[in-house]
């Protein structure tokens, strides 16, 4: 496979919009030509154009690839490669036609007829045999283009997708169809291994597995079918995407096959739109996995905050790190959002710092969507990084203008690498199936407690993993000292003796209100928190009452003991629920209290180790009200275990406006490089130290560093202490985005 850092725009042919595809008629070459001249000025190193199925197979068998074949020649002309966007949910309306009874079906038992949209069944056998062969098609008639770099197989998978289906009932969930049902009960099989076992875990008294139906509802006394039902859909949308990616490799071995979401999982639940994938799932059958990344999307929430962008940028990081893959933006905002008649403004300096940001990450690759503005459909006339004219916006010369700098110093950025994290974050999938099954319908209380427990290590510029619960469950919390589990209300048994483990040998645990409460198969322990988590926080929940906001702690004599960062006295902020606490161990005390006296935080040394539960939702309160001295506690067990930060920011700006980012590569050989990132997040002029750790370059000679964006040298001084670190000094503007190389010999 070619090594490329692709710095690409989503371009299908002139003005036509993703998904569809309009093949080239008389004059559309010179067109085209000037538009793929525009992009290469501006610096992008990359079209990535798109296959649909319904425009390329219009007959059964018979293929047209004219519009791609157009892109590729021309981009070849230009000197630039090629991803193809591979859409099969526009699919051909002749499919109906031959497979009768392949469409989608919905929980009320309502067939949906592709309107464009979202196409057929892929588990009917007939529409995934023809599947198949288009994509096999494709596949050998692009995979000898020297220009040609690889695949995007699915574009933000669901298992229906590009339709809204306001005339079902909501929320319409997908798909009862037949084979899917069908499909459904070899998962059970596989499973539980015998109905006997499925009787007994969904409280039923089915005869056979050819009588079990998939659950449409969610019923009072047992909702483990409806968790099934979630977990079965994680699965199914992983399994299509990998066999998406055998039939492409299976024809063309040779080429990058990536896919991406349209948000990270951590921001979603299993349940929404149709169907949402896991991210981790997902990463482990693709080599590259993304996300869609729109901070300003309409509609969307506190969205272009730079700590809620960071989070979602370190979550798909995470997912793919654990699959050992590199990770891509699929979609990154080129233009203005917009929905209908309503718009949101997207500038020069928010395409700067959306460009950098995930760089910074450790992104190895940024589609733009798109180079024109969308042209058809509700989102028309947004989205696009040139005017509807076709000539460059601001916006395009300075995403460009960091694809020059991409391109320029390619080896380098393909090569370097976040530094590793003492610190997770848990992704507890199961707690949002739990959520749902619950009937709850908002991502916002699981989403932004996820948020909420990442933002004050931002601000600390403490780097961060997050970590799924399965691999919890395989060992992963040997690589950490400190773990964060702010939305875990459903636990397995096993995870939960994975996390007495880490604690029993030296980690420290942050958990919140009613950890623990259920198990996998949706049932209690014998207390909350339960199954052996009891004994390592050193408490249990003797009441537990719902409150509409904020709720109030305050720190207790020994809580301030324990952390350094409050006091006695000072007051922290809760939401949603209230948990009252009983300490049973004599190693744990109360940490801090609610404001009628019941025990609210206990701290519990547990073998080598801490456990703190709080009995409310302390990170969803830091993320949506912004309390400081509940971000400075939640911070403080980061800092009191002793956490490695790569660099350390000192500086009189308010928390969380600076923000530093350091990628690596060759550490302790000659070869050692730093690149430093940073970003002014805040409107005025801030002065700021960067104390940068370094590895093997003592006794190589003079660690210099260079202005990436400038080329001009930039002073750096070494530090010799308990680590070795470079010191840089820099006064920045408001909205200052500051990239430097360190290393040695630099010229």
């Amino acid at each position: 496979m070619k090594k490329h850092f692709p710095m690409a725009v989503w371009y299908g042919g002139g003005r036509t919009r993703a998904t569809m595809v309009k093949h080239p008629g008389p004059g559309a070459a010179d067109e085209w030509r000037r538009d793929i001249a525009n992009i290469k000025e501006c610096g992008f190193n990359t079209i990535r154009c798109w296959v649909d199925w319904a425009a390329s197979e219009p007959l059964p068998g018979e293929y047209r690839f004219d519009a791609q074949d157009l892109v590729m020649d021309l981009a070849r002309e230009a000197g630039l490669q090629v991803i193809i966007q591979l859409y099969l949910d526009s699919a051909p309306d002749w499919l109906l036609d031959e497979f009768p009874d392949s469409a989608y079906v919905s929980q009320s038992g309502d067939t949906v007829i592709s309107q464009g949209s979202p196409g057929y069944c892929y588990d009917h056998p007939g529409v995934r045999r023809r599947a198949e062969d288009f994509m096999t098609a494709v596949a050998a008639h692009v995979r000898d283009r020297e220009e040609f770099f690889g695949w995007d197989l699915w574009s933000e998978p669901h298992v229906v997708q590009w339709a809204y289906f306001d005339y079902l009932p909501q929320p319409a969930v997908f798909c009862y169809c037949h084979y899917t049902v069908r499909r459904f009960r070899e998962w059970l099989k596989a499973k539980y291994g015998t109905i006997d076992a499925l009787n007994e875990a969904w409280y039923r008294t089915y005869s056979s597995w050819d009588v079990v139906d998939a659950p449409r509802f969610i019923s009072l006394m047992t909702y483990t079918d409806f968790i099934d039902w979630q977990e079965f859909i994680l699965d199914k949308i992983a399994q299509d995407l990998a066999w998406r990616a055998r039939t492409v490799k299976a024809a063309d071995p040779h080429h990058v096959v990536t896919s991406h979401s349209d948000i990270p999982c951590i921001m979603t639940l299993p349940m929404l739109g149709q169907g949402a994938p896991d991210d981790w799932r997902m990463a482990k059958v693709v080599d590259v996995w993304g996300t869609s990344f729109y901070p300003k999307h309409v509609g969307a929430k506190e969205t272009n905050d730079p700590s809620l962008r960071s989070a979602m940028l370190c979550s798909t990081r995470s997912a793919c790190a654990s699959a050992g893959s590199p990770f891509w933006l699929g979609e990154l905002q080129g233009g203005h959002g917009y929905v209908g008649a309503f718009a949101t403004t997207a500038t020069a300096q928010d395409e700067a710092e959306w460009t950098w940001q995930p760089i910074s990450h450790g992104a190895k690759g940024l589609c733009f969507y798109a180079w024109y503005p969308m042209t058809r459909g509700y989102e028309s006339a947004g989205f696009g990084l040139a005017g509807l004219d076709g000539t460059p916006s601001e916006r395009a010369k300075v995403a460009g203008a960091v694809g020059k700098i991409v391109s320029a110093n390619m080896e380098l950025f393909l090569e370097a690498k976040p530094p590793k994290a003492d610190v997770a974050i848990l992704y507890n999938v199961l707690a949002n199936i739990m959520w749902t099954a619950m009937r709850e319908k908002s991502t916002y209380i699981p989403s932004r407690s996820l948020a909420g427990a990442y933002r004050p290590l931002f601000e600390e510029n403490i780097p961060a993993d997050y970590v799924h619960l399965d691999e919890v469950e395989q060992g992963a919390l040997a690589r950490y000292r400190v773990l964060y589990m702010p939305f875990s209300l459903m636990v397995t048994r096993k995870s939960a003796e994975r996390i007495a483990e880490f604690v029993r040998n030296g980690g420290t645990v942050v958990a919140e209100a009613r950890t623990g409460w259920n198990d996998e198969m949706g049932a209690c322990g014998n207390a909350v928190p339960g199954f052996g988590l009891e004994d390592v926080f050193g408490c249990r929940e003797t009441g537990a009452c719902k409150v509409d906001d904020t709720v109030t702690l305050v720190m207790t004599p020994e809580g301030a003991g324990c952390v350094a960062s409050v006091r006695s006295g000072d007051e922290l902020r809760g939401y949603g629920i209230k948990q009252a606490l009983e300490v049973t161990a004599p190693s744990a005390h109360v940490v801090a209290t609610f404001d009628d006296g019941a025990p609210a935080v206990v701290a519990n040394r547990y073998g080598k180790g801490l456990a703190v539960l709080a009995g409310t939702f302390l990170s969803f309160a830091y993320e949506t009200r912004r309390h400081v001295a509940t971000g400075r506690f939640l911070a403080s067990f980061a800092e009191s275990a002793g956490v490695a930060r790569p660099v350390i920011v000192e500086t009189a700006a308010p928390r969380g406006t600076v923000e530093a980012r350091v990628l690596q590569s060759g550490l302790g050989t000659a070869r050692e490089t730093h690149i430093l990132f940073v970003f002014n997040h805040g409107g005025e002029p801030v002065t700021a130290r960067f104390l940068v750790a370094l590895g093997g370059l003592e006794g190589r000679g003079a660690v210099a560093g260079v202005n990436l964006v400038t080329s001009e040298r930039v002073n750096v001084s070494v530090r010799n202490g308990q680590e070795r670190c470079a010191e840089l000094w820099k006064r920045l503007d408001g909205g200052e985005i500051w990239v430097v190389k360190i290393g040695f010999g630099l010229e």
